[in-house]
């Protein structure tokens, strides 16, 4: 039996999403199906970019329902809080 690897194959689209979560220099439009992943990688960048001191009244995350705003805002808390701890968040 081989041994079982914890590790999932890279996403084809890896270097985009790696973009979208360290280059803050950039304005970015996220368009993505459901279940996607665009929720956590929003938070990701928002929890990255106060780690980079960059002034929460200079981030702008914009979601189409309260539900979604709130989901994001807990995720942005959890990983902050993970990020403080020195642990990376899963996604």
């Amino acid at each position: 039996m081989m041994p079982s690897s914890h590790h999932r194959p890279p996403l084809p689209d890896t270097a985009a999403r790696e973009r979208a979560l360290l280059d803050f220099d950039t304005i970015l439009l996220v368009e993505a199906g459901a279940g996607s992943g665009k929720t956590a990688l929003m938070a990701g960048r928002v929890a990255l970019m106060l780690a980079h001191d960059i002034p929460a009244r200079d981030i702008v995350a914009i979601t189409f329902t309260e539900a979604a705003a709130a989901e994001l805002l807990e995720r942005i808390e959890r990983f902050v809080t993970s990020l403080a701890a020195g642990t990376v968040p899963p996604t």
